[in-house]
């Protein structure tokens, strides 16, 4: 299955024709999974469980296990993370005051592990 490429952030991405851009795959599950993690929880009426709202906790005092939690469970509620395989996510701090979110998981569609590097 395809799907509009859309960068978090940002609009619509296009092609190198200049259409609209579809995504498909590895790449489709890497931009759901941004889409899940920066969406504030509770902002989709139909789904209230989707959503962690990390944009949001940029500045607030962190709380690492609690992050680790929420992810973990957003990630393994994603169709396109193969559920049968274990997911990793880990959070460092690099330097004072910076947080490195690093997720690991394997893609449903291609098989392959993939990592999914955060910071703030």
């Amino acid at each position: 299955m395809s799907a509009l490429s859309h960068t978090m952030g940002g609009d619509l991405d296009l092609s190198g024709t200049g259409s609209i851009a579809v995504v498909t795959g590895a790449q489709q599950t890497r931009q759901t999974l941004l889409r899940r993690l920066c969406t504030n929880a509770g902002a989709y009426i139909w789904q209230p469980d989707y959503g962690t709202g990390l944009p949001a906790r940029v500045g607030a005092v962190m709380d690492e296990a609690g992050i680790r939690a929420l992810v973990l469970a957003q990630v393994q509620a994603e169709a396109g993370v193969d559920q049968t395989q274990p997911v990793t996510v880990t959070v460092t701090s690099p330097r004072t005051g910076a947080y490195l979110l690093a997720i690991s998981y394997t893609d449903a569609t291609t098989g392959a592990v993939q990592e999914l590097a955060l910071t703030a």
